[in-house]
């Protein structure tokens, strides 16, 4: 799965990669398998928004479930993985498929990229921190060990800081991702009390420097 349809104010994907667009399912299971036959043990699907999954298939569009359901057959593939997720294109399909796929791992990597609507509603993100929390109790209820991977710390994952929130605010992201006190991460960081930064990603404090 290729490019991004979600123009999220933080992100240049939409325009540097273009549109969303999806291999056909064939392709992919016909990959997959050689690999099986290969020796290959586990796959992972990749895309910026992978579970927007909407390739062709031989009766019409696929989405992710159906994929992961159809690779899940494949003999020799033992364990299957996807990344990175948008918490908007959590079906109900794809929530199931936890419940039905032993080869699905436990772990889903699902940003949530902050606890505040107003930021959320800023950052174009189309949800609000509730209605991420009802995805994960979905994702709970149909795998109870499930692992949802929600952020890393400031300057090394998927926290999105936003110039115009409010300390309030600051502390609904850390208290929705779990991260620790807003004065220890600024320290670790580098960054001055206002957090005034727009995307903190995959960064140590000296590259911040």
């Amino acid at each position: 799965q290729e490019g991004c349809d979600k123009f999220c104010t933080f992100c240049v994907v939409p325009y540097t990669r273009g549109a969303e667009s999806s291999r056909p399912a064939q392709k992919i299971v016909a990959e997959v398998a050689r690999l099986a036959e290969a020796g290959v043990r586990e796959v992972t699907l990749i895309g910026q928004n992978v579970n927007a999954y909407h390739g062709e298939g031989p009766d019409g569009p696929w989405g992710l479930g159906r994929l992961l359901e159809r690779l899940a057959d494949i003999p020799g593939i033992e364990r299957i993985r996807y990344t990175t997720s948008h918490p908007n294109e959590f079906g109900s399909r794809l929530i199931e498929a936890y419940g039905r796929l032993p080869k699905l791992v436990n772990h889903v990597h699902l940003p949530v990229q902050h606890g505040s609507d107003r930021i959320l509603a800023a950052m174009k993100r189309g949800y609000t921190a509730m209605e991420y929390k009802s995805t994960v109790r979905k994702l709970r209820a149909a795998r109870p060990e499930s692992i949802v991977r929600v952020a890393e710390g400031a300057g090394a994952g998927p926290i999105h800081i936003h110039v115009a929130e409010q300390t309030a605010e600051v502390d609904d992201c850390l208290a929705a991702t779990g991260a620790r006190p807003i004065e220890w991460l600024a320290q670790q960081a580098k960054l001055d009390a206002r957090w005034q930064l727009v995307h903190a990603t995959h960064a140590t404090p000296q590259e911040i420097d």
